[in-house]
């Protein structure tokens, strides 16, 4: 890798170290490699040695170690680089995600998000993720705004990071309608999302596949179509396992597959699932397993009930 190689050429060139640390992150969290948040981790720290008022440098750490499970020492990075830089857009949504997926606080999420595309109107990711907090705290006039700006931004291949298309638009719009009853329009968006992903190539295609294979299924069971129900389902878990198979098994991902043994009546298989996604990610896993519909089958089961009750932050 030639950041490798500029560091090594040059143990002070700061901004080596920090694009060393970024691609790691990036490898890390694309390929559920939790390895290389380590060598991220230690790339960051060197370029902050060298430049310690970097914004760029401390949100980078403080997202990477609330990816670790950090997140006393993740917050911490992101409020130093919020003090450096208050209206620094890729802090504000690096806040917004610490909350959202470290401590399930999708309404305080949610606020950190608007923020930081107000800061960055261009960044397709902020939206997405923006319309995903709406949709679990059931806002869904904010939710279905921020998933429209999403898709033009996503159809404009604009996600506010150079080089990083974002895809699963349409599918926020698709969740949000489907959660008001909306099945027939959901349908449609997910298609829509559908007829997307087959037009590019992407890194997270299997994880978004799973998620939105699950989401229509979920939404055709709705209007009756249960036969269409299992295909859709068993392509959500044939996805997962694609992940696994190329050895990204992550707590995302497997939530989803949960889901989709929870809609085949599979509870066994699902609350296993949804008990290994939450020792990975535990309150972002229980906090979307208590209010999302796709586990409202399973809520009278006790060993739902016992991983519910547990709830709290993640170690």
């Amino acid at each position: 890798m030639l950041f490798e190689q500029a560091v090594d050429l040059d143990a002070g060139y700061a901004r080596a170290h920090l694009e060393l640390g970024v691609a790691y992150a990036t490898k890390a969290d694309y390929m559920a490699r939790s390895e290389l948040r380590t060598r991220a981790v230690t790339s960051l720290r060197r370029a902050l040695e060298l430049q310690p008022d970097s914004v760029r440098a401390w949100r980078e750490l403080g997202s990477v170690r609330i990816a670790q499970g950090q997140d006393s020492d993740g917050f911490e990075a992101l409020r130093r680089a919020l003090v450096i830089d208050p209206a620094d857009a890729g802090a504000l949504a690096a806040m917004g995600r610490a909350l959202f997926i470290g401590r399930a606080d999708f309404k305080e999420a949610a606020s950190w998000y608007e923020r930081a595309l107000a800061a960055n109107p261009k960044a397709g990711w902020y939206a997405l993720q923006l319309s995903h907090c709406a949709a679990l705290v059931r806002d869904f006039a904010r939710g279905e705004a921020a998933a429209g700006r999403a898709i033009e931004l996503q159809q404009a291949t604009l996600s506010g990071q150079e080089g990083v298309l974002i895809v699963g638009a349409s599918m926020r719009l698709g969740h949000l309608r489907a959660l008001q009853g909306r099945s027939a329009e959901a349908i449609a968006a997910f298609l829509q999302e559908v007829e997307f992903l087959n037009g590019v190539d992407h890194a997270l295609r299997h994880r978004v596949m799973a998620e939105l294979n699950v989401r229509l299924g979920a939404a055709h069971v709705s209007i009756g179509e249960t036969r269409k129900r299992h295909a859709l389902l068993d392509l959500a878990m044939n996805a997962f396992d694609r992940r696994v198979r190329l050895g990204a098994d992550e707590p995302f991902t497997r939530y989803y597959a949960a889901a989709a043994h929870a809609l085949k009546g599979d509870a066994d298989t699902a609350i296993a699932f949804l008990e290994r996604a939450a020792a990975a990610r535990r309150a972002f896993t229980i906090e979307r397993a208590r209010i999302e519909p796709e586990f409202a089958a399973l809520r009278k089961d006790v060993r739902l009930q016992r991983l519910l009750r547990a709830g709290g932050q993640d170690p």
